[in-house]
């Protein structure tokens, strides 16, 4: 990635003016790009919608319907919450520095800012992820002790499967969205790196 935008910084230089008479090429592929680049804020948008609802739920479900009492359950929730809260935080952050990419600026400059930004986000869809889904199920089993004083063998089971379940359905899913807005950046740096390479 590094040597690509090394290739790229030497071909701006070339005839970095070209770009500002705005050719017709160029003004399809900042459209192209402008498109993309809300499609991926939107999927943000809908990740911060999700997560809050379900902070909301889970928040109001051990508030309301079955607030814990032992310290273990007490810690095990607010790993759950915590993660999520993290989650919605980290989203908010993206959304933030998506849209301090200027589409219509420097297009070098702007290249470099969402190659800066893709690296981010992989960040977040990898490690970060992983450790906030690892919290997030650590504090989940950490309640069944506290859970177990209250319901038979046969509903904890059920209650613990259910989770393992709904992990099973509900992964994939999220892998396949975060595929397409990982794919989506790359498309948009790609456009970029073309209009670089037209104008060159």
């Amino acid at each position: 990635m590094n040597n690509g935008f090394e290739d790229l910084q030497r071909k701006w230089q070339k005839n970095k003016e070209e770009l500002k008479n705005d050719p017709k090429s160029t003004t399809e592929m900042l459209s192209a790009i402008k498109a993309k680049k809300k499609s991926s804020v939107e999927f943000q948008y809908g990740n911060i919608i999700v997560l809050t609802i379900t902070l909301f739920v889970i928040s109001a479900f051990f508030y309301y319907v079955a607030p814990v009492k032992q310290v273990l359950s007490r810690i095990g929730v607010g790993m759950m919450i915590g993660g999520l809260l993290l989650r919605i935080i980290i989203e908010f952050i993206s959304v933030t520095r998506s849209k301090k990419i200027d589409i219509v600026d420097n297009v070098l400059s702007t290249t470099e800012n969402t190659i800066s930004y893709y690296n981010f986000r992989k960040k977040i869809h990898g490690p970060i992820t992983i450790i906030i889904i690892g919290l997030y199920s650590i504090g989940f089993f950490m309640i069944t002790p506290e859970f177990s004083l209250y319901f038979t063998t046969w509903q904890m089971i059920l209650i613990d499967g259910s989770y393992i379940i709904g992990a099973a359905i509900f992964i994939p899913i999220i892998r396949k969205s975060i595929k397409q807005e990982v794919k989506t950046l790359l498309e948009i740096i790609e456009l970029r790196k073309k209009m670089v390479d037209e104008n060159s």
